[in-house]
């Protein structure tokens, strides 16, 4: 496959100034969220984001207790996510 006639460099790519603001939201999302699948989760994040829809995100970090088993599913933070959209 030959090369592009225009390489790219550093100062031709234009990022938008919104974008570090949104990855961070994400980023911050992904952890409180904790999702098993990230990938379709990133896609569900970001197609309700593009639509301005409900985000599919916790709204904080929830440790399973003593009597939850870890793979248990669902948790009060999953089923409020779930009840929103």
């Amino acid at each position: 496959m030959p090369l592009p006639d225009t390489l790219f460099c550093a100062q031709q790519i234009k990022i938008p100034p919104e974008l570090p603001d949104i990855m961070k939201q994400f980023t911050k999302a992904a952890i409180r969220t904790q999702p098993r699948d990230v990938l379709q989760w990133s896609a569900a994040y970001f197609t309700a984001l593009s639509k301005g829809e409900l985000l599919p995100v916790k709204e904080r970090i929830e440790t399973p207790s003593a009597k939850q088993k870890m793979d248990a599913g669902l948790t009060p933070g999953l089923l409020k996510v779930l009840h929103k959209q």
